[in-house]
């Protein structure tokens, strides 16, 4: 491994150690006020897209498993679950609020930095890192499983609605069918491989925003970082979840 790539590596867990060590800060009104903005900038503004996105996802989803297995396989209904419910849901999420959310969040900490405004929050008795870092990197860990639950609940009431749509039954009975074979534990899990994500995602994008090189070049440059690493962080997890989830099963 390069010198850079340790430097990186150790930066964050530096800020892993950082966000474990400083989370009670937020109990202040200034700082909780800035999670509810990251909060609300990360998740709430990106439900118009995960809405629609879930929605075309779902249908097809249920309707193409329908095709090739049958509508009354408990496969099919094995398959939503595993498959949309809990594998597809949270990665496409993450996506979604990688594209969104990690560039913006390193390029205005980039820009943040080029006008000093670390400094300038020095000088006034705050510490930087407290209100510009730890609302970011808590308010993507929250952002992210609330963002995933809304696709779950949109995703599989559309691959309901298709499936009885096709196969010409009720709806009741196609959601009858899907929650008999489901796992709350696996539903649980889902939303924790969704913060650790959103976690993964904060960290490396105030990493690049906050430490990178000066200038305009800087700022894209820290944008770019931070959603191509984030976006490797996010499959590395899941890629560690599937191998848990084959272990316990």
């Amino acid at each position: 491994m390069s010198l850079l790539a340790r430097g990186r590596f150790a930066s964050y867990l530096g800020l892993i150690w950082f966000v474990g060590s400083r989370h009670r800060e937020l109990r202040r009104p200034l700082l909780r006020e800035q999670l509810y903005r990251q909060i609300h900038g990360a998740g709430v503004a990106a439900l118009p897209v995960i809405g629609v996105l879930a929605m075309l996802t779902g249908a097809a989803a249920a309707t193409q498993l329908s095709a090739l297995i049958g509508a009354d396989s408990d496969l099919t209904q094995r398959m939503l679950f595993l498959g949309l419910f809990y594998e597809l849901a949270p990665l496409l999420s993450a996506l979604v609020v990688v594209a969104r959310s990690s560039a913006g969040i390193a390029s205005e900490l980039a820009v943040m930095r080029l006008h000093d405004e670390f400094t300038a929050l020095r000088r006034l008795g705050v510490p930087p890192a407290d209100y510009l870092l730890l609302p970011r990197i808590v308010g993507m860990a929250i952002a992210l499983p609330a963002v995933t639950a809304c696709f779950q609940a949109v995703s599989v009431g559309s691959g309901w609605l298709a499936t009885a749509l096709v196969e010409g039954r009720p709806l009741a009975e196609a959601a009858g069918r899907f929650l008999d074979l489901a796992d709350p534990w696996l539903a649980l899990l889902s939303l924790v491989k969704s913060a650790l994500m959103g976690a993964a995602v904060g960290i490396i994008a105030c990493h690049h925003g906050s430490s990178g090189a000066r200038g305009s070049q800087g700022i894209s440059g820290a944008a770019m970082q931070s959603v191509g690493t984030g976006l490797i962080a996010v499959f590395v997890i899941d890629v560690a979840f599937a191998l848990l989830l084959y272990v316990l099963r």
